[in-house]
């Protein structure tokens, strides 16, 4: 079995993925980090100079890349759920667990990051709002939803193991 984690830049699927895949002893896949290797540009670089269309195009050839695998953890880019054909790979491939936070806690955790290139504007909050209003349609899909505001990265990642090993 593989466990995949979706939700907004900033809800934890990094942190979370790679402390989860420890502890089960599965191997971590972040697919913005196989993206970039397999383009040989950074996610901010493809955005700008490719553009967002591009950028979702290699995620879904990466997603396909990954059917087969198992006992991964894989830490999705939170704008992979918004194609219908990445979420029916993402459900052959594993269980889904959508790691949900509010708007607030997404700015206070990666507003400060500069290669976040859907936060380069002027009101970033107002962007977190809208683009998790969007995508909320399809995160709700998961399996399992986890709400990781006020949790520890430990605190969440027992909540999935207590969830998955029932």
């Amino acid at each position: 079995m593989n466990i995949i984690l979706t939700g907004f830049m900033g809800s934890g699927k990094t942190e979370v993925g790679k402390r989860l895949a420890e502890r089960l002893g599965y191997t971590f896949i972040d697919t913005d980090l196989l993206i970039e290797k397999k383009t040989g540009k950074s996610i901010s670089d493809i955005f700008s100079k490719d553009g967002e269309p591009f950028f979702r195009d290699t995620e879904t050839q990466i997603l396909k890349e990954l059917s087969g695998i198992n006992e991964h953890v894989i830490s999705t880019g939170g704008g992979i759920v918004t194609r219908e054909e990445n979420i029916l790979h993402l459900r052959k491939t594993g269980f889904i667990i959508w790691l949900r936070a509010s708007p607030e806690t997404v700015l206070r955790r990666v507003g400060h990051e500069t290669h976040r290139p859907l936060l380069n504007v002027d009101n970033p909050i107002e962007k977190i709002k809208m683009l998790m209003s969007q995508r909320e349609q399809f995160y709700s899909k998961a399996d399992l939803t986890i709400d990781t505001d006020g949790l520890e990265v430990d605190e969440v990642v027992n909540i999935i193991i207590k969830k998955i090993k029932r």
